[in-house]
């Protein structure tokens, strides 16, 4: 029997490799990005008026922080960790290049990563994580009891995989909603923006949401 040509093969062993390597894509996604978030399932909150609501936390300078002090800001809060191997550190490098477009207006914008691993993220781990993205950026932890209170004022997802199965004791990664929301000064529901977005877009939809200072 006559034999395929070598060019015949070698495709086949490529095809077969970017299967293989899909596959294996598909499969660690989950546990290293948390719920695959796209801008397309992204929801909503069901209900603005009722969305969000009060945190008393600890910022990464071991002060406690509620809601209340940013009153007169915008918030641009966002519940991810600092183990996060991608989805975490995308959005906030997003927000920091955002906001670095918007002049004047980037003053009134408080830009807030909640903690939904409070067994890892002290105030320390926070401080040196916050700081590669803008001396404005706050990053907030506390006990169990105070992230789940915050959590679900903003129906926020998350769950730790603390069976070892992604990483062991001190590896294991936590799934979360990826949605970054903004506040009015007054702490009310504005807008939300899904996983993915661009600086640019951003920057252009925060131009027009956020009020000049008075």
């Amino acid at each position: 029997m006559k034999r395929p040509p070598l060019i015949v093969l070698a495709a086949f062993v490529v095809v077969g490799l970017v299967a293989a390597g899909a596959l294996w894509r598909l499969g660690d996604m989950p546990q290293q990005s948390g719920p695959v978030t796209t801008v397309a399932d992204a929801a909503a909150p069901a209900a603005a008026d009722e969305f969000g609501g009060p945190f008393s936390l600890i910022d990464q300078d071991g002060t406690r922080r509620t809601d209340m002090d940013f009153r007169g800001k915008y918030m641009l809060i966002f519940f991810g960790y600092t183990n996060c191997p991608d989805v975490c550190p995308t959005t906030l490098a997003v927000e920091s290049e955002a906001l670095s477009k918007l002049g004047a207006r980037a003053d009134r914008i408080v830009p807030i990563l909640i903690s939904v691993d409070p067994m890892r993220d002290t105030p320390e781990r926070l401080k040196a994580y916050m700081s590669a993205f803008g001396p404005n950026f706050v990053g907030l932890t506390g006990t169990a009891e105070e992230i789940e209170q915050a959590a679900d004022a903003y129906e926020v997802y998350y769950k730790a995989h603390l069976d070892g199965r992604f990483g062991g004791a001190e590896g294991y990664s936590v799934d979360h909603t990826g949605n970054v929301y903004l506040m009015s000064p007054e702490g009310k529901f504005v807008s939300y923006y899904s996983p993915g977005i661009r600086p640019d877009e951003l920057a252009a939809d925060l131009m027009m949401k956020v009020a000049p200072a008075p």
